[in-house]
């Protein structure tokens, strides 16, 4: 990942609303598991439902945060 990386712009007044390149948690989730090298679709399967890492399985890394391009884990 890259180090001292600022992604994103907000405003600069109250209420801090997002402007550019905005971040959801789902989002958040899946570049965190996506920099240790796991999978943000990985679920496991308990009574019979699926436990996703990420929230529904849905979220995307933030390909800006790494170094080199992002491919499928």
């Amino acid at each position: 990942m890259k180090r001292g990386h600022l992604h994103g712009v907000t405003a600069d007044e109250r209420p801090c609303k997002t402007l550019k390149d905005r971040v959801v948690i789902e989002d958040l989730h899946a570049t965190m598991y996506r920099a240790m090298g796991i999978s943000p679709k990985l679920s496991y399967e308990i009574e019979q439902r699926p436990f996703y890492v990420t929230r529904d399985g849905h979220g995307k890394p933030i390909a800006n945060l790494f170094n080199r391009p992002i491919g499928e884990v």
